[in-house]
């Protein structure tokens, strides 16, 4: 591996952890606010996060899947294409403005979609394992 192979490595890993981080918080401060606006309290949260994870991994893999050889790459935009809305947002936060990947270099939005979903998981079962909010 060159030095500029590992550069790029480090800098497409530190652009997914912090997508899934961003991607994270976002769905944790969302399903308070839902939970306990229902009365479900942290039970609610636990469930939700639970949910959109799983959610989130099922829509991550979808993406994962290869293009069909039989489709018209011209028709069917990619990830390379343009960059999503939260990926642009995400862009924006110390340590990715100073070292901003080109759409091409990005990891896909699936392995990124995915690393956000286990992340979630990971809290929905810390709620439950180490703060006892069970049923």
């Amino acid at each position: 591996m060159t030095t500029g192979e590992g550069v790029l490595w480090r800098r497409q890993a530190l652009d997914a952890i912090v997508y899934a981080i961003v991607v994270t918080v976002i769905v944790v401060i969302g399903s308070i606010v839902v939970s306990f606006t229902l009365g479900g309290g942290w039970i609610g949260v636990k469930y939700i996060l639970f949910i959109v994870g799983i959610g989130l991994f099922g829509v991550g893999t979808f993406k994962l899947r290869p293009t069909a050889p039989w489709r018209d790459s011209e028709l069917v935009s990619t990830d390379s294409d343009r960059a999503s809305w939260i990926q642009m947002r995400i862009e924006q936060i110390p340590p990715l403005d100073q070292y901003g990947l080109q759409p091409n270099d990005r990891i896909s939005d699936g392995v990124k979609i995915l690393f956000a979903s286990i992340l979630i998981l990971i809290v929905s079962f810390a709620l439950e394992v180490f703060f006892s909010v069970a049923r």
